[in-house]
């Protein structure tokens, strides 16, 4: 019976591949683009705060991330009515 994941060179190394390629495909995409998957996997406005608060701190820059961390509290609660 199996124990879980085998942890091989082989397998850490495709388990390195896997993640550099999803790093760099998260590198390619802009933070309104990020912002549309996350809306996509989770739902508008759920879950992801601090992530949700960096890209719209990226997109806005003339706010900080405190500013960007309320700006997402008020939009999660007009979401939850």
């Amino acid at each position: 019976m199996a124990r879980g994941i085998n942890r091989s060179r082989q397998r850490r190394a495709e388990l390195q591949e896997q993640a550099q390629a999803m790093a760099e495909e998260r590198a390619s995409r802009t933070p309104a683009q990020q912002l549309a998957l996350l809306d996509a996997r989770l739902g508008e406005g759920m879950g992801a705060r601090k992530e949700r608060a960096k890209l719209i701190a990226e997109m806005l820059p003339r706010i900080d991330a405190a500013e960007a961390k309320k700006e997402m509290k008020k939009i999660a609660k007009k979401k939850k009515k």
